[in-house]
């Protein structure tokens, strides 16, 4: 098929994972650069792909984009690609190696395996993108006398034998300098000698005796007038507003803020609609994540709906009657940079 493998490579280079239903699913994995110093060769990151055959479910990435591509309805798109992947299957089964350009080659095992062998030649990382290998000659640092001298790894010391500290000498030392310096020290500094009285001041040489000194001295009371905080009142908006307040301590900061309608958390009914198409932007197993998309879409001006009628809930942009209106809400939906394709109720 014209632009299969196409397609597969352009997901590739915007995503890390892409499934292609009936099939298999690739995933890439970033590799830095590699420096081959016998060849003289330095390579550029490129992606490293797995296929795993196992990975068959639809997320809906790559049928939306076999659709946009082919510029084909959801069911039309889904019926040409499972035709397509059925006929790459029996060519497997009957032993014959399936080559897509740019992308590698396809072979299957006796015992059901399939093995992938990537495209060396291309590469798929967007940061690299017209990055080629570089050749280089690599030479050798010629060394001097100096630098071709053996350095020992250690280096052997002369054994000094430690000096014997003489603690007698030091502790006789520590008791008798005390002893010296405070009978010199109460004599002339204090009068313990001529009152009979001693005290623990007398053997602290930093402590000195001054007389008190008392200065009467009144206290002025000055009198704050407590301003009332201005209160701050919020309005219930669409979007979330910031509003700056200057706090000052000891005054009461108080906010109103309005109560808001508690929702249930219940199902979202999924809603139905008489129109001809629909505009799909997204295709989810999670009902949940539909819903938020749809909320979006609601907030971004969309008259957004579910639609139910499968193994994945389809999130619809809007509904038309015509294909006038069908091309106004795909105008509307390109202006906001959303992508999808048409569903024929």
């Amino acid at each position: 098929m014209q632009g299969f493998e196409e397609i597969i490579i352009q997901l590739l280079l915007r995503h890390n994972c892409v499934v292609v239903p009936g099939f298999g699913g690739f995933v890439a994995k970033q590799i830095s650069s590699e420096i081959d110093l016998d060849r003289g060769l330095i390579s550029p990151p490129k992606k490293a792909l797995l296929f795993n055959r196992f990975l068959l479910a639809d997320d809906g990435l790559f049928l939306a984009e076999f659709a946009r591509v082919h510029g084909l309805f959801y069911e039309e798109a889904k019926n040409k690609l499972q035709a397509h992947t059925d006929f790459l299957q029996r060519q497997l089964s009957i032993g014959e190696v399936i080559r897509l350009p740019k992308l590698g080659t396809f072979t299957k095992e006796s015992d059901g395996q399939i093995n992938f062998e990537q495209d060396r030649f291309f590469n798929l990382l967007m940061s690299s993108y017209g990055l080629a290998k570089l050749n280089f000659v690599a030479q050798q640092q010629e060394q001097t006398q100096e630098q071709t001298k053996e350095v020992p790894i250690l280096e052997l010391q002369p054994k000094i034998a430690p000096q014997k500290t003489n603690w007698g000498r030091i502790a006789a030392a520590a008791c008798i300098l005390p002893f010296a310096f405070y009978s010199f020290w109460i004599p002339t500094q204090t009068n313990a000698l001529e009152s009979g009285l001693f005290s623990s001041s007398d053997f602290n040489p930093l402590h000195r005796k001054t007389p008190a000194a008392y200065t009467k001295a009144h206290l002025k009371s000055s009198q704050t007038n407590l301003q009332e905080a201005p209160k701050l009142h919020f309005e219930q908006e669409l979007y979330a507003r910031y509003e700056t307040y200057e706090w000052q301590p000891g005054y009461d900061f108080i906010v109103n803020v309005p109560a808001q309608k508690i929702i249930p958390n219940a199902t979202t009914p999924v809603q139905t609609s008489n129109a001809a198409f629909d505009f799909i932007v997204g295709c989810f197993s999670n009902f949940q994540n539909a819903k938020n998309l749809q909320l979006k879409l609601i907030r971004d001006g969309f008259a957004a709906r579910l639609i139910e009628n499968g193994a994945l809930t389809k999130v619809s942009a809007g509904a038309a009657q015509n294909i006038s209106e069908l091309q106004n809400i795909k105008q509307q939906a390109a202006e906001r940079g959303l992508q999808g394709w048409v569903l024929n109720n």
